[in-house]
């Protein structure tokens, strides 16, 4: 073989060595980039999934969701700050609705103190009672709304990530889990409350007008609500026995 041959059979294999080195080195780049993509995945997902753990066993109607601090980075901390967003808001709305729940005042209309300061007609009782049935209707329907899966959803659709993050999300609140089941079970019994609570503020109107239509007679006698028939006064503490029951 000649001197110029040899040369050039020297120059293919050296180029052939150098492309294969390059493409060594770009399939350990990729190797390395996808290794880095699904491996800050696994991690992110972990965490995340971790971090709705610890959200869903705190007491929401207490605790303050308002300075939670981000943990995971990209878009899974877009997920996340869409999830605590929304238990923030979900909180706030819960908090409003035990706070009507467990109104002190209207738990007082029904009482011989009141029956004595606001009777016979009890303008102001029925004003309140009407005041606070819209007051918690609004809020039970604007937390009924939030609890819909209409708007859970809508919370991320408009947020710039990939649809691998989307449904991530979506999952977290519809799948079996403990997250979607909690939101499930606040959204029962928020109705079957809105329910008892509409009973409770129509039958209290109920018991004042009873009072007024036979406002000759009853009076207070030692603290106590006392009629002169006993036909009205066993009228009278059946409706006060069933205060929670849909009167037909």
């Amino acid at each position: 073989m000649s001197e110029k041959s040899k040369e050039k059979s020297n120059e293919e294999e050296t180029k052939i060595s150098k492309t294969i080195l390059t493409i060594l080195l770009i399939l350990v780049i990729l190797f390395v980039a996808i290794g880095i993509i699904f491996g800050g995945r696994i991690i992110n997902k972990a965490k995340l999934d971790r971090e709705l753990e610890n959200l869903v066993s705190k007491d929401i109607s207490s605790e303050d969701f308002s300075n939670t601090m981000t943990i995971t980075s990209g878009d899974f901390a877009v997920v996340e700050q869409t999830v605590k967003k929304y238990f923030k808001d979900y909180s706030n709305l819960r908090k409003q609705f035990l706070d009507k729940v467990n109104d002190t005042e209207l738990q007082s209309i029904l009482t011989t103190e009141n029956y004595s300061q606001d009777g016979p007609n009890f303008e102001e009782s029925k004003n309140y009672i009407n005041t606070a049935k819209e007051e918690f209707n609004n809020i039970a329907d604007s937390l009924l709304d939030l609890l819909s899966k209409e708007k859970i959803e809508l919370r991320i659709e408009n947020e710039n990530i990939g649809d691998y993050y989307k449904e991530l999300y979506k999952g977290y609140f519809i799948e079996d889990n403990d997250l979607s089941s909690t939101f499930q079970e606040s959204h029962q019994d928020t109705l079957d409350i809105k329910n008892l609570m509409n009973n409770l503020y129509d039958n209290e109107i109920k018991i004042l007008d009873f009072l007024t239509e036979n406002e000759d007679h009853w009076e207070i006698v030692d603290n106590k609500l006392t009629f002169d028939n006993q036909d009205l006064a066993n009228t009278f503490n059946n409706m006060k026995d069933n205060l929670y029951v849909e009167q037909k």
